[in-house]
C-alpha cells in the first residue's frame, strides 16, 4: 500500500517545483462534494472543484476534469483501448495510489500511471482539489497547473470528447 503521507508531501513538492499559486486549507475530514461543500464554507477556499477519477481498463489510469461534468465511458473504452473500463475499488484505490474514495488526486503517483487531462481545468481561475489527504484542500491557479502536467514523468494527454455533451432544449 502507498504511504498517503508521503504521497501528500510529494503533491506539495511538485506544485512548489513547478512554481503553481496556491493555496492549502487544512479542515474536518470531506469525502463527498457535499462535505467539501461544507467545510468550504467553513474554512473560506473557493474555486471550482476537480474530479479526479482513477479508472481501470486493462490497467489503472487517471482522467482529470471538472466535477459536475458527466463522464463519457464509451469515449473513454474507446481512447484507451480497452473492453470494460470501470472505477478503481476502494482497495485498488488504496494500495495503488494510497487515497480513499473521494480523494483521488491529480497528479504525484507512480509515472507508470497515464493520465487523461480535459483542458478545460486550465480555463479556471482557481482549482480546488484533495492532495491525498481528506483533511487537507488545495486551491490552485489553473493555467499554473498546465505547466505542472507538462513536467510530469508520467504520459499526460489532453482530451476533450472523454465527457458528454450538455443536454440542449
Amino acid at each position: 500500500m502507498q504511504d498517503p503521507q508521503a504521497l501528500y508531501e510529494k503533491v506539495l513538492a511538485l506544485l512548489d517545483q513547478n512554481s503553481v499559486e496556491y493555496k492549502l486549507f487544512s479542515h474536518k475530514e470531506a469525502l463527498t462534494y457535499e462535505e467539501i461543500e461544507s467545510v468550504q464554507k467553513e474554512s473560506g477556499f473557493f474555486g471550482r472543484e476537480m474530479k479526479c477519477m482513477v479508472l481501470k481498463g486493462e490497467d489503472f489510469f487517471v482522467y482529470v476534469t471538472l466535477q459536475g461534468n458527466r463522464v463519457n465511458m464509451e469515449a473513454i473504452k474507446e481512447r484507451v483501448g480497452a473492453k470494460k473500463v470501470r472505477l478503481a475499488l476502494p482497495e485498488e484505490l488504496a494500495e495503488q495510489f494510497g487515497a480513499k474514495p473521494g480523494c483521488a488526486y491529480p497528479f504525484g503517483f507512480d509515472a507508470r500511471f497515464p493520465i487523461y487531462v480535459d483542458p478545460q481545468i486550465f480555463e479556471e481561475e482557481w482549482l480546488l482539489f484533495s492532495p491525498v489527504l481528506p483533511t487537507k484542500t488545495v486551491q490552485a491557479k489553473g493555467a499554473d497547473l498546465k505547466k505542472l502536467f507538462e513536467d510530469l514523468e508520467n504520459k499526460v494527454e489532453e482530451v476533450r470528447n472523454f465527457n458528454q455533451a450538455a443536454l440542449t432544449l
